[in-house]
């Protein structure tokens, strides 16, 4: 049976679940924060971006990623957090069948307190398995006052990274290459640990944005600098406005910058702006064919424990949004249209062809 979803959606402002947009920049270390709202982290520099005209290894001129954060309610999430876990099954089936490989970034704690079995049958699709911190909301386990990993030191967040490697070898060793730290929020102690753990790659810049147009980073894999420092993690920028979460789930009064971001985009776009996981579905068709038609790499973000909300105005999300989806990329695969790969792929295509450049 579906319920009603509520007509003004839970707000997210007390010390547990908290907007988006407060506590944009760092607090710890000199440089970091991140890119959501129209943010430029302190300090950051992109370095060595994936040339223009790269070719990747289906023949395609574009590269499109399919990558999860998986967090449960352990975030903003409002979805029921036990339908999220056993949705996992079918939506590999469902990956599995299409020949789609996607990322999914896990967050430690729910995967420990969850079990393994979810996990499993991400590994058993052959999709990856990465990182998305031990703890999403850090001030949950530190301090009510700081929410994000920038707003800690070094201890801080090397627990983050250490403790949610070692939930993942327990379950495969060796399994995890990357990190995706939670609101994509960082600091230079968060890189160095990242870095410390042995990782092939980050994803915590942000590919564009429609509220500050010009403090987008662009698609391109690159390496970043943060200040001085310049790290060898191959950073994948992700979809910092239109994700799923803006499109259909954001809460217009206390994150409204989100949802007038997607709605800014669909009207620059020509795409009707409707909040359904099918408007969801139009917004990342167009999103797919901007990416194909610039020749560029773009990455996309779903939030699962959004396809576990019931509502009147929808049937099942992973029906009318997920499935859709998935084959739209499996379409645009087998036209050689884009790459279709996950964030471990991108980082090991990106070191190969900077390795040839380098040649030359």
């Amino acid at each position: 049976m579906k319920t009603q979803e509520p007509s003004n959606p839970p707000s997210h402002g007390d010390a547990e679940q908290r907007s988006l947009v407060e506590g944009l920049k760092h607090a710890e270390g000199r440089y970091g924060g991140f890119c959501f709202g129209g943010q430029v982290p302190d300090g950051v520099t992109t370095v060595a971006p994936l040339p223009p005209g790269t070719v990747f290894p289906n023949g395609a001129t574009a590269a499109l990623l399919l990558t999860f954060d998986v967090e449960g309610t352990y975030s903003n999430g409002t979805g029921d957090m036990a339908l999220e876990v056993a949705n996992y099954e079918r939506i590999c089936a469902r990956l599995k069948a299409a020949g789609i490989l996607s990322t999914f970034n896990i967050v430690g704690q729910m995967a420990e307190e969850q079990g393994p079995a979810f996990v499993r049958w991400i590994l058993d699709a052959g999709c990856e398995v990465a990182a998305h911190g031990y703890v999403h909301d850090m001030n949950r386990r530190y301090d009510a006052a700081k929410a994000y990993a920038g707003h800690y030191g070094p201890p801080e967040n090397t627990a983050q990274v250490r403790e949610a490697l070692a939930v993942f070898d327990h379950i495969q060793k060796g399994c995890v290459r990357g990190v995706r730290m939670p609101y994509a929020h960082f600091n230079e102690y968060t890189y160095d640990a990242i870095a410390a753990a042995g990782m092939s790659w980050s994803s915590n810049l942000g590919i564009d944005d429609w509220v500050e147009p010009a403090n987008g980073f662009g698609g391109a894999p690159c390496h970043i600098r943060l200040g001085d420092k310049e790290y060898d993690l191959v950073e994948i920028p992700l979809d910092t406005q239109t994700y799923d979460w803006p499109i259909w789930v954001a809460d217009e009064q206390a994150n409204g910058v989100f949802v007038e971001a997607v709605r800014a985009y669909s009207r620059n776009r020509g795409v009707r702006f409707v909040r359904t996981p099918a408007g969801g579905v139009a917004i990342w068709r167009q999103r797919m064919l901007d990416a194909i038609a610039s020749r560029s790499v773009f990455t996309l973000l779903c939030h699962p424990i959004n396809l576990a909300v019931l509502s009147d105005r929808w049937g099942d999300p992973v029906e009318e949004f997920l499935f859709p989806v998935i084959d739209l990329l499996a379409g645009h695969a087998s036209r050689r249209e884009a790459w279709v790969c996950t964030c471990g792929q991108m980082a090991d295509f990106y070191r190969q062809t900077m390795a040839r450049e380098s040649i030359r």
